[in-house]
């Protein structure tokens, strides 16, 4: 082998995407990579990124000509952060497990793993140790003492991308590597990525993945980091006998097709493969080449994405990395979580002391406003509340160091479930002093957004700037939404004020009106649920999802924010059985469920012991064909059993056709002629079941 190692073209180097993705396919534990949209996007939107690359590469490569003793007698140590993104699950990992990924990661870049003697006898001539290390940082930004972690609550750790970067906040990408860790990815079955050095910005800089992948993923991550690509070249794909016309530029890894098992003999393009490198697939890897770490360490000597800055001397001082640094205790950072939110009173809810930033905690204090205990030092108190109200909770902690105290207004609501309101109940969302409008907690509406740091979750919004106005459909100046256009707002609850119900056996019926629309870049990614509760919230009973066709009112895509018209609403009617209620009192939930979806638009909600038009909870199924209609309909009622009887509505809850029929498909177009335009509602139904659906006449 050459001991000097250098790229070959650059033409090569402009197919390298730039954003590699990995997912676990197999129990062992290998991954492939998939290259999404975001490297053509990147490039379609700047072609410079493209030519950063390119410049990157020429700077390697001559760096490794001019340099071929390469300084390797001098480590390079990169500091790290964690900014570890959760809701108090399991995806909030340890300091301990941390820190055995960067110790994993120093092993895999320093030839220090337990198994190097079983690599293939013809690759332990060119095994590197790379003399890169990783090491937690022990100052912050600010100069602040650190554990090297942050920790951030956000339900964006359930669709990890780059909103969740600018959530969780990164720290200046010339000091630190930057690394974000979620419970889940935006894409389905993506495991993490990074970007190659100069191709991102410098606040999502860094390696992003699983919280279950720091310990398999972060070594292979952070050489894309370091710029090295897989070692068949660019594509998608291991394993197509086309990636022996490609490569990966570096001269000591041999040519090969991919693999994502342990074939130790494989000979794919003409050579023996080296299956046991970490930026393969296989599962069975052991170590980099001298080559690979020849363009890691030339790297870091390069301005791209500062990475010339991690390692120097005075950095390492700053970042509290350096070989002198005494290490020292870290102020804790008080933080807890609750394993409830919304309670009946004389309910009870349990704590957990979940500070960070510190090894141990000596002292610790907690105050429970309108609980009972009102004060605890246990770790893991458990709280009745026996008066309702809206409560705060604070928790102070202290170790050797200080202490440091985290209050939270709001923590727990506490409902008394006799009371609410009468039915029939009507909510129009007009009061200026949504959601909390009596002052009771029982008789107001609760926001419960799942990114509290985003102000685009449920609100009150009078479209038309805002203006108190009677639309020719009769809807009034102001309803409810939640901006999804653009962001990710996952799981944010709306829940009605309670509702009190007469009788046991009786049916409630709910309608309201929607208004949504599709967001072109993300499709039908929107979905609105709705759930009723008769535990003060504590438990949610399903209802219904609307999705797709069944939420869309509006089809005129537009990439901005979808503000809705007078004909661009829809009525949604369903019946809640008494088994749903079991004679209960009961609360009325919203849910929005969206990856930057469009905005969803709700309007006069109505409860009442009356039925408009009626969707029941079973599963009996019924269709119509085509929907959208012009002048043909046909109903599919074939799981209807013996006669039922058909009714159709329009949108204000008239009816137009009443009729009775056994067959298994009826053409219904009679019913709509000469009607106009416009939303339409089917109900069917006989002495066991009734359903409805909503069916649009195109003209």
């Amino acid at each position: 082998m050459k001991d000097i190692y250098i790229l070959l073209i650059i033409g090569i180097v402009f197919l390298l995407p730039f954003k590699s993705a990995f997912s676990q396919e197999s129990e062992e534990g290998w991954f492939r990579c998939g290259t999404d949209s975001v490297y053509d996007e990147l490039v379609r939107k700047d072609p410079q990124v493209a030519l950063n690359r390119a410049k990157l590469n020429d700077f390697v490569r001559e760096y490794i000509e001019r340099n071929p003793k390469r300084n390797d007698d001098e480590v390079y140590v990169i500091p790290v952060v964690f900014h570890v993104v959760h809701e108090y699950g399991v995806e909030n990992i340890s300091y301990e497990a941390v820190q055995a990924a960067v110790e994993q990661m120093n092993r895999d870049y320093r030839k220090m793993r337990d198994d190097t003697a079983s690599i293939k006898e013809e690759f332990k001539p060119i095994a590197a140790d790379t003399k890169i290390e990783f090491r937690l940082a022990r100052k912050d930004p600010d100069g602040n003492c650190t554990m090297g972690i942050t920790r951030t609550y956000s339900s964006s750790t359930n669709h990890g991308d780059e909103g969740t970067k600018y959530i969780a906040g990164s720290w200046d990408n010339s000091k630190y590597l930057n690394i974000w860790t979620v419970k889940a990815m935006s894409e389905s079955g993506v495991a993490g990525y990074s970007y190659y050095p100069g191709t991102a910005s410098d606040e999502l800089d860094g390696i992003i993945l699983l919280y279950s992948y720091i310990d398999k993923a972060l070594t292979h991550e952070a050489g894309h980091y370091l710029n090295l690509p897989h070692p068949w070249g660019s594509t998608n794909s291991p394993g197509s006998p086309n990636n022996c016309d490609i490569d990966d530029g570096i001269e000591d890894t041999p040519n090969t097709i991919g693999h994502t098992s342990c074939a130790l003999n494989a000979v794919t393009c003409g050579s023996l493969d080296n299956v046991q490198n970490f930026m393969d697939y296989s599962y069975c890897y052991r170590m980099f080449t001298n080559g690979q770490a020849a363009v890691m360490r030339a790297t870091l000597n390069s301005t791209a994405s500062n990475r010339n800055n991690l390692w120097t001397a005075e950095n390492r001082i700053a970042t509290g990395t350096d070989d002198d640094y005494i290490d020292v205790e870290c102020p804790p950072i008080a933080d807890f979580s609750q394993n409830k939110k919304m309670i009946c009173t004389g309910s009870t809810v349990t704590y957990n002391d979940n500070t960070y930033n510190t090894t141990s905690v000596d002292y610790r204090l907690w105050g429970f406003q309108g609980g009972t205990p009102s004060t605890s030092s246990e770790e893991m108190p458990t709280i009745t509340y026996n008066s309702s109200g809206t409560f705060t909770t604070e928790l102070y902690v202290e170790n050797s160091f200080e202490g440091n105290t985290l209050r939270r207004d709001g923590t727990i609501r506490v409902y008394d479930k006799s009371e609410g309101y009468s039915l029939p109940y009507f909510e129009g969302f007009e009061s200026s002093s949504f959601p909390e409008i009596t002052g009771n907690p029982t008789n107001d509406f609760f926001v419960e957004n799942y990114n509290p740091n985003q102000p685009d979750e449920w609100s009150v919004y009078g479209w038309r700037n805002e203006s108190w106005f009677q639309t020719a459909s009769g809807y009034s100046g102001k309803c409810a939404k939640i901006r999804n256009a653009f962001v990710s707002a996952k799981n944010n609850k709306l829940y009605m004020p309670n509702a009190k119900i007469d009788s046991d056996s009786s049916s409630i019926y709910v309608s309201f009106k929607v208004a949504a629309a599709m967001n072109p870049d993300r499709g039908l990614s929107d979905i609105l649920k709705v759930y009723c509760s008769t535990t003060c919230g504590d438990s949610l009973t399903f209802l219904h999802s609307y999705m797709g066709s069944r939420l869309i009112t509006s089809y005129q895509y537009s990439p901005e924010v979808f503000d809705p018209d007078d004909d661009e609403w829809n009525t949604i009617s369903f019946e809640v059985r008494p088994n749903k209620l079991n004679g209960q009192n009961f609360r009325l939930v919203f849910e929005s469920s969206s990856v930057s979806g469009n905005t969803i638009y709700i309007d006069d909600v109505s409860i009442s012991n009356t039925p408009l038009s009626v969707e029941t909870l079973n599963d009996v199924e019924m269709s119509v064909y085509p929907n959208p209609f012009y002048d043909e309909i046909v109903l599919d009622a074939e799981e209807f059993a013996g006669e039922y009887s058909i009714e159709v509505y329009d949108i204000m809850g008239r009816m137009l056709y009443n009729g009775k029929s056994s067959e298994q498909h009826v053409n219904l177009s009679n019913a709509f002629v000469g009607k106009p335009k416009g939303m339409y509602v089917i109900k069917v139904y006989n002495s066991e079941v009734c359903k409805s659906v909503r069916v649009v006449k195109e003209a």
